[in-house]
Parts: structure tokens; sequence; C-alpha cells
């Protein structure tokens, strides 16, 4: 089912570029305007001024962040900081972590994938049109994927990591952590019977995708509107990916938190609440993620009017009426009871007035701190989806909301380079 082939990957060259470890950087979706200051300060060709170009009052159809952006590429690729690899590679790349003081190691490789049938890749979230807007005009300037889409597929035999842990007793081409201490290793492949082996692996292989779906979804419609110019056997009709064997142990999925803005009257939202939920005071942040995960019944935590709160669900057959059309799978998931009971039932949110009053985030005393702020009226903090939840929404052909899971530890975006 997966068509997957190796290719010339754009690298940063590392005889011109010092400091390596200061080029790359997380994906896009994930860099707050704070980080993005922080990354353009760190090199003048840090990856960022590709992926998230900073924006300007003055920016017009004829200057603005994605023609910086491909001018960035071209003069990168022109004055040699980035170099094509002289052969096609499959490029192999290991990751190695703590949560919550436990060791873990992921292994994965990045290639080339057909993009010859649109359920080659099951998605699991639903998408956002402003998003795939933005990256669509990216690729539009750029002609390239910047970063690979994140992915995972079924390996209970552990061919995979059969096949590729041989080259990684060699001297990687990078071996460097980033600020959250995740070490990254990077190595190329350019051995064709290795590659062949992992082409005939993956052939018959469902792909799930972890993070990425507005990247595959834009990579899908560049691909139709290339093909309706006339276009036929362009790179355009592959997309780079990086691929992992599915293992709950090496899948680590963290919680995304939501903050939420004071869309009409929230205090009378609130006080709905009490109607489903027994409302219990809690007096620190750690005491109530710690009581949240413990909980044998459904409940969420809430920060609002400077007071942490923890959310226990009163009546467990009244949740199951309301979430009765929801997949079974994932009906008592924390992120579709928040979307479907809270977000749809008390605040009664479109989907433009979520994607206009919902905020993001993986670090739950940043949700509070926006709050005491006054940049949102309330946060809410969830636990963790299950990597195997992920896998049967995907497989259900079902979707969670956006943002139902946040993987970790993220790819580096920068490490290779798709160039049409």
């Amino acid at each position: 089912m997966a068509k997957i082939f190796p290719f010339c990957g754009l690298r940063y060259n590392q005889d011109k570029v010092k400091n390596i470890d200061k080029v790359f950087s997380p994906p896009y979706d994930i860099i707050s305007e704070q980080e993005q200051k922080a990354l353009y300060k760190q090199h003048p060709c840090n990856v960022v001024r590709l992926v998230l170009g900073k924006t300007s009052f003055k920016d017009n159809p004829r200057n603005n962040r994605y023609l910086r952006a491909a001018g960035f590429l071209n003069e990168w690729i022109k004055e040699r900081t980035l170099l094509f690899d002289a052969k096609p590679c499959i490029y192999l790349y290991i990751q190695e972590y703590k949560v919550e003081g436990e060791k873990k190691r992921r292994l994965g490789f990045i290639a080339r994938m057909r993009l010859d049938n649109k359920d080659r890749c099951l998605p699991h979230e639903h998408t956002l049109v402003k998003p795939k807007e933005d990256r669509m005009l990216l690729m539009r300037s750029t002609a390239a994927n910047l970063s690979p889409i994140f992915s995972f597929f079924l390996d209970a035999k552990k061919e995979a990591e059969r096949i590729l842990s041989p080259f990684s007793k060699s001297k990687p081409l990078l071996d460097i952590k980033d600020k959250d201490k995740v070490r990254h290793c990077f190595w190329k492949i350019e051995d064709e019977k290795t590659q062949g082996k992992i082409a005939k692996l993956m052939k018959p292989k469902q792909v799930f995708i972890a993070d990425g779906h507005h990247r595959y979804e834009v990579a899908l419609a560049y691909q139709d509107e290339m093909l309706t110019l006339g276009g036929k056997s362009g790179k355009f009709n592959y997309i780079m990916i990086y691929f992992t064997p599915f293992s709950e142990d090496s899948l680590t999925v963290l919680p995304t938190h939501r903050m939420v803005k004071a869309a009409g009257t929230v205090a009378d939202k609130i006080k709905r609440l009490e109607k489903y939920f027994k409302i219990v005071p809690v007096k620190t942040l750690p005491g109530l993620l710690k009581l949240q995960n413990r909980q044998t019944v459904f409940s969420l935590g809430m920060f609002y009017k400077n007071r942490f709160w923890l959310l226990k669900i009163k009546n467990t057959r009244l949740l199951a009426y309301l979430m009765r059309k929801a997949p079974k799978h994932w009906r008592k998931l924390d992120v579709a009871v928040l979307n479907n009971i809270i977000f749809g039932h008390i605040f009664k949110f479109t989907t433009a007035q979520r994607e206009d009053n919902v905020g993001y985030t993986r670090n739950p005393r940043f949700a509070a701190a926006c709050v005491k702020r006054g940049e949102f009226a309330v946060a809410f903090f969830l636990n963790p989806t299950k990597a195997g939840q992920v896998k049967k929404t995907a497989l259900s052909k079902k979707r969670m909301p956006q943002k139902s899971t946040y993987f970790y530890p993220k790819p580096l975006t920068g490490l290779v380079i798709n160039k049409f």
C-alpha cells in the first residue's frame, strides 16, 4: 500500500555551516512568537526563516513571508549552505529522550512516498482551513517539503529495527541535543539493498499520520493543482515522510491543553458546567494534574478566576447519551468530551468560533499564566490520548478534534528537505 523511495535530500553543508545544532527548529505549528524571535537570533541560516518567517505590516503580494522563504532557500542553495546528497538516500533517525524520568528511544526513517492514493496515509484529526491556506502558499513559493510528515506503521516483528539498527553503529552525520535535552542522531543510507528491503517491508503497510495532517492534505491539493496545470511525472507526486514503527512505549503522546477566550458571557457557561460536573476546588496545578489522572470516572481540570478546579462527571449515563454519536473507542477521551459537551453543548461554539476562540498548549503552567494575564478567560487541562486510541480512530476512518494528540518528541525541522 505504501510506495517508498529514496531521494537526494537537501541538507545543511557542515563544511560551511558552523554551530550546526543552531540551524534546526521545532515544527512550525508549535513555534511561539517568542521562540520564532529566538530562532532568528540563534543562527542567520536557521530553518525557521523557511518554515515560519517573520511577517511585516509592509507585506504585499510581491514581498511577504512566503516569497522571502523562497528567496532564502534559493540563496542558501546557490551559496552551498544547503547541498543535495549525490546519491538517493533513506535517512535513519533515532531520538533518545526522557518522560517523567524514564529513558526512551524511538527509531525511524525518512523517505519519499508516492501520492497516488488518498487513503494511503490514514488521518486521525480534523484540519482547519487557515493553516492549510498558509502551508499551500508556502509550498507554491518554495516547491519543497521543508519538514517531514510524522507517521507510524504496524511492525509487530520489529523488521524495521532489524534492517536499520546495524547502520546506527556507525558514526552519525548529526548527533545533537535540543533545548528539551532530546538527543537526535541522523544517518544517510545509500545502500540500495537496504533501501530495497525497506521498500519491500513498507509496500503492504498502512501508514498512520501522527503529526502533519494539514501539510499532508496540502501536498495532495498541490499535486492536484500541478496535474491540472499539465504536470505528470514531477516530484510533486511524492511527499517526504518520517516513518516509525508503532509502539505504545516509544510513541509518547502528551496532552494538549485548551485556553478559551471570553466569547459571550463565560460566567454563565461555567455555571452551566454544574449541571454535568461536580466541581471541586484544588489548591495547586501539580495537585490538580495528579488528581484528574487518578479518577475512575471521567474528569478534567480547569483554571478559572485564579483558582484550579477538578471537574468530575456526575452521571455516566448522561455522558454516554450525550456522546452517543461519537465513535465508541473515543467516547471517553478527554478531548472528545471537552469538544462535544463543553465546547459544543455548553459553549455552543461553531467550527469558526472554535477556531477563533480556542488556544492550544502542551504546557499547563503557560495555559494558567495566559488566563492570569487576561489573554484567555478559562483553561482546561486534559489527560493524554493513548497511541492505541489514535490507531483505532484512524482505522475506523473517523477523526478526532483538532489538537487531540501531541506526539513527543517531534522530528526536528531542517534535517533534510525534499525539493521538487
